[in-house]
């Protein structure tokens, strides 16, 4: 069985990868996005009409990039934040910059009948209490429509280390984990939630000695 992490465990192999190889943030977040092109060009998802829903943390900053790549692969994608652009961390405006360099197409309101896949950049592994009224109606209106959706690290709503709702979440067709599956994709509803999980290396750096507390 691959290795499970919790959200604190996810976050100190990611704290130790940046202090002792020096990669950056931001190089972490690039090969998050490559490595997530290469499983959507796999052959497997309908990359017709991708649409990118971005939120304002590092999970946004992941899917902004990969708006990009997908942009400059002439594959035909829009991007559309989940909240007000202007309160996104540092992370997403940079990515936003180079998005927008490149021309990656944006929407403020997209009908979700209409992509042909749904990527869910908006919260990741960073979700802690339940998710925003507004967020939530909009969540379950999508999950009425027969959308593939692939998540990014976590399906948003799913609380990354209990699988538990929060308030109401998206559904996937497929999760693209990072370095190491969550723990919230194998337990209560995330397992459903998150639908076939695939994990991916991103160049993550686990020290020797480090104690998983999931076995």
């Amino acid at each position: 069985m691959t290795q499970l992490v919790t959200v604190d465990e996810m976050q100190q192999i990611e704290a130790y990868t940046m202090e002792e190889s020096g990669l950056s943030a931001a190089v972490l977040t690039e090969r998050a996005a490559m490595a997530t092109l290469n499983v959507l060009a796999a052959g497997r998802f309908d990359l017709s009409k991708v649409l990118v829903l971005a939120g304002l943390g590092g999970n946004g900053a992941d899917g902004v990039a990969l708006a990009r790549l997908l942009h400059q692969a002439k594959i035909p994608v829009t991007l559309q934040f989940v909240g007000n652009v202007n309160r996104a961390s540092q992370a997403v405006k940079n990515q936003l910059k180079a998005a927008n360099a490149c021309g990656v197409p944006r929407a403020e309101k997209s009908d979700f009948k209409e992509p042909s896949l749904i990527i869910d950049a908006i919260f990741g592994i960073g979700l802690n209490k339940d998710l925003p009224d507004g967020l939530q109606k909009m969540l379950k209106a999508a999950n009425h429509i027969d959308n593939t959706v692939v998540a990014l690290d976590m399906p948003t709503g799913i609380d990354a280390d209990s699988g538990e709702v929060r308030g109401a979440a998206l559904k996937a067709k497929a999760t693209i984990a990072f370095g190491y599956p969550k723990a919230g994709c194998q337990r209560g509803q995330g397992k459903k939630m998150a639908g076939r999980v695939i994990t991916q290396e991103i160049g993550l750096i686990t020290a020797d000695d480090f104690a998983f507390s999931i076995q």
